[in-house]
């Protein structure tokens, strides 16, 4: 892949995931409004499941255009790329805590 179509699909990638967080945001809004303070778990919990289900149709919808010997190794790509990002959210939440 070259760069020029690495950037289109890093651009697009942007935009589908602002497109997602924006309607997520709106649905804990819309959802947890007026509930109270106590809703962070509850939000946390909906975030998730929304990525994990999210990621399961991106993911499964990816796999199907494969031969069946190439799909073991993109899942464990994939496994891998999630363990990255994870390790990441983790480094930025610590990070945060020490500044405060």
């Amino acid at each position: 892949m070259d760069k020029k179509h690495y950037n289109e699909l890093s651009l697009l990638s942007q935009e589908i995931y602002d497109q997602a967080s924006d309607k997520l945001t709106n649905y804990c809004a819309a959802k947890y409004c007026g509930i109270g303070n106590d809703t962070m778990e509850q939000q946390m919990e909906d975030y998730l499941f929304v990525a994990e289900e999210t990621s399961a149709y991106l993911l499964g919808n990816a796999l199907a255009l494969l031969d069946p010997e190439s799909q073991e190794e993109e899942i464990r790509t994939f496994v891998e790329n999630v363990r990255r990002v994870a390790a990441s959210a983790v480094r930025k939440m610590e990070d945060g805590s020490r500044l405060s």
